[in-house]
Parts: C-alpha cells; structure tokens; sequence
C-alpha cells in the first residue's frame, strides 16, 4: 500500500518538527510544511496531499479556517484542524468548514493515526457517492412514493421513477426549474414555507415540513393529481447550509390525514440514508416513523424495538427523552427545543444532543407531530470544554505575567534603593538590610508565578 502524503500547516517550528517526526514514526509520507495559509493553499494544489493538517491559528492574512475552506472547494482534499486552543467564535467557523477531524493539542500518535484514517476513509465513501449519481437514482427508485429532489434554491435535480409516473414528466422535462413552478403547484401560504425552507436555519438535517391541507399536482397531460406534500431538508453534515430538500408526493385518499402511519413510505425509506437516530412521534408519544439508527440507539440503552412500532416510552427512557407533557409543551409552543443528555456506558460517556422539531399536521396548520433527531456531540463537547478550560488558564497566565512584571519593577527599585544604602555606609546599614530583605521577598513570589505559569502551560 502506498504511503499516506500528508502536507502539515503550522507556524511553531518545533511543533512542525515533533509532528513530522511522529507522522514518519507511523508510516505516514510528509511532503511538505507551509507556515501560513495563503502557502498552504498553493501547496495542496500543487502536491495534491492525501491529507492536510492544519493548524487554525496562522501567521499572515489567511488563518487556517479559511485556507481549509479554500482546499476542500478547490482541490477536495480532506482537511484536519489541529489547534491548542479556540474561542467559540472561531471554534464554530471551523466546524461549519466541515473537517474530517479535530485534534486538540498536545496531540499523541493515537489521535493522529484515527483521525488520518477516519478521514481517508470518510473522503473515499464521499468520493465514490459523488462519481455515482446513479446510486442515488438507485435508491430513490426502490422508494415506494414520488420523490423529488432539489437543490437549495429549489431547482429540480433527480426525480424517481414513482414521480416521473405520478407526473407524466421526465427529468430532461423539468431539471433545474423551480418545484412549485414545475408541478404549477399551489400551496396556502407558499411564500412563508419557501422562505422556511430555503432562507431560515432554525430547520436541521432531517426535519420535516408538512405543507398545509390537501394539494394539487400539475400533470404533463394536463389537469392535476389531489395530493400531500411533505419536505425533508437535507443538510450538509456539520454545517447549517441546506445541501438538498426532498418533496415526497403522497396521492391524496380521502379519509387519511398527513403523517399517518403507513401513509409516509418515501419518508420511511428516506430516514434510513440519515446518519442520526431519528424518529417521529404523535403528540401522544406514539412512534410513527423511525429509521434504523434510532432503532439501533434503543437496543443500545436497553429496548430491542426491532420490527415494533412502540410509544416512545417504551423505545426511550423517560429520563432521556422526556415525558408527554414535555412533548405537549413544546407542540403547544411550537418551537425548535434542543438538549443535551450525558449517557454512562461501560465504555465511557457519551453526550446526545436531541432536537425536537414540531411538526404541522392538523387541517388548521398547526403542529400534530414531533420530529426527534438525536446526535452525538460527544467530540464537539469535549473540544468545547477543552477550549474552554485553555481560555480560563491562558486567562490566569495573563494575569500571572502581569503581576511577574510588577515584580520585576518592583525589585529593580529595590535593589537600587538597597544599593544607595550600602554606598552611604554603616550608618545606613539597617536600611541597607531592610531592604534586601524585601528583595528576598520579592523573589520569591517571582518564583512562585513562574511556577504558577509552568502549571498553566502545562494543563
């Protein structure tokens, strides 16, 4: 197997020098160092590296964030940060960079070798997705109800076989026109869900809109097919940007309402290509829909729910999840709740973040159902509190240079003093004493925020 290339980005020579010793050490092929961002930019697209790893805080114009933004979009090689610490400003600009790993320094050999590993292996998959749109096609072919796919802007990019059906219109027909411009449908309200959709970042990776009441599909033919339209915005991961919306037309049958259990198939079948656990739920807590990772999530805490479709009591504990009333209260003010819950597990800890998403569903547009999405943000939060645990002690270091410079001055006058004392003689020898004793004081709380700075450097 050939050698990883890795091109190192950072500024601190000896810290360059220690990496590249340790990548060699696991096998790994440095090919270069840049110290600033502008450079490594240039030197990603004429090594073409393997992997980069970049450190966030660089000497010059650019700093890491936006030379790692640079070479993903130019060049698609995959970016790792690596960083002593970061406010949450900066820690937030990275992350909505999407990187392939985030290492904390001082870093050992076993966080550089996953995490170069865990990239390569993540870049691959996504590689191969890219050059093999007709996966997708596959996919979405084997869903039961007519999907349709667009862009952010709500141009039209797939549809599967069941919509090309339902429509009469083939993708040559209708690719890169608007979707309610397409189908010439018309939905009440339409303004206010477009700009949920396409503008408001309060919607994350898997969340569903139900378009109000019964709707009507535009046909090739002519005349129009009574339906309901549900939307499942699709996400880039890691980021608020809305990489796709998928509009699933389910044919109206009178007497069923939106969300219906049964009545979402392409939903279903959707939820499985989500990374998270996620699942639906009514206001009274009974499951509707939920894909395999919500499933695999509820093995994993104590419920085996393969095949059922449970109360969410039953799949989750209440401790975990929350009870109905905490559900009603989030229906009833209908709003976007996120929290986070910290699960022991003999391996170890692990921090989910859940996100409950209401859901309209009723004839009058109000919200029936709750969307939960579940992540775990274990990583995230330990950077976080790792950062802020730096920015509290490069805090104290602050003020512990601070007082280390008072000293200095503070001693420099007295060994001036102390000095004068000596040359006027025996007669000012008790001064002359007095003062060194202040000396001796004086540098001994100099040795003591020396120390108190080593402790700092050293957390």
């Amino acid at each position: 197997m050939a050698q990883r290339r890795i091109l190192i980005v950072e500024d601190e020579a000896i810290i360059a020098m220690e990496l590249r010793e340790t990548l060699e050490h696991l096998g790994y092929s440095v090919v270069g160092n840049e110290l600033r961002g502008e450079d490594a930019v240039l030197a990603a697209g004429k090594l073409r590296p393997d992997v980069v790893l970049m450190d966030i805080r660089l000497k010059g114009e650019m700093d890491g964030i936006e030379a790692s933004d640079h070479i993903a979009r130019r060049y698609d090689i995959p970016v790792i940060y690596t960083t002593a610490h970061s406010d949450q400003e900066t820690l937030s600009r990275a992350i909505h960079t999407q990187p392939y790993g985030y290492i904390i320094k001082p870093f050992n050999e076993h966080d550089l070798y996953s995490n170069i590993e865990m990239a390569m292996h993540k870049h691959r998959v996504k590689s191969r997705l890219k050059e093999s749109p007709e996966m997708v096609d596959s996919a979405l072919n084997m869903i039961a109800g007519a999907v349709v796919i667009t862009d952010p802007e709500g141009g039209i990019e797939r549809l599967n076989l069941e919509a090309e059906r339902v429509t009469g219109y083939h993708i040559n027909d209708v690719k890169g026109v608007p979707f309610f411009t397409a189908f010439g449908t018309s939905v009440p309200g339409q303004d206010v869900l477009i700009e949920k959709l396409f503008v408001s970042s309060e919607y994350a990776t898997g969340s569903m809109l139900s378009l109000p009441s019964t709707i009507h599909v535009g046909m090739k033919s002519g005349g129009s097919v009574p339906a309901h339209l549900n939307t499942v915005i699709i996400q880039e991961k890691g980021s608020s940007r809305i990489q796709n919306i998928a509009f699933l037309i389910e044919p109206f049958v009178e007497g069923t309402e939106v969300g219906v259990a049964g009545a979402w198939p392409g939903a279903a079948a959707l939820l499985e290509v989500m990374p998270d656990p996620f699942a639906c739920v009514t206001d009274d807590g009974n499951v509707i829909l939920f894909n395999g990772m919500f499933s695999s999530l509820c093995k994993r805490l104590g419920n085996d729910i393969d095949g059922v479709v449970p109360h969410i009591s039953v799949a989750l504990p209440e401790s975990f999840i929350g009870g109905a009333a905490f559900f009603h209260e989030i229906l009833a003010d209908d709003l976007v709740v996120t929290r986070e819950k910290v699960v022991k597990y003999s391996t170890g800890s692990i921090v989910y973040a859940i996100r409950y998403l209401p859901v309209a569903g009723k004839t009058d547009g109000s919200s029936q159902y709750l969307a939960l999405q579940i992540r775990d943000v274990t990583a995230e939060t330990v950077a976080m509190r790792q950062c802020e645990r730096t920015r509290v002690e490069s805090q104290k270091t602050e003020v512990a240079i601070e007082a280390l410079g008072d000293l200095c001055n503070a001693l420099k006058e007295t060994v001036l003093a102390m000095s004068w004392a000596y040359e006027k003689g025996p007669a000012f020898r008790d001064a002359a004493n007095e003062q060194l004793d202040e000396v001796n004081r004086i540098l001994g709380d100099i040795d003591f925020r020396l120390i108190e700075i080593e402790k700092n450097r050293q957390v």
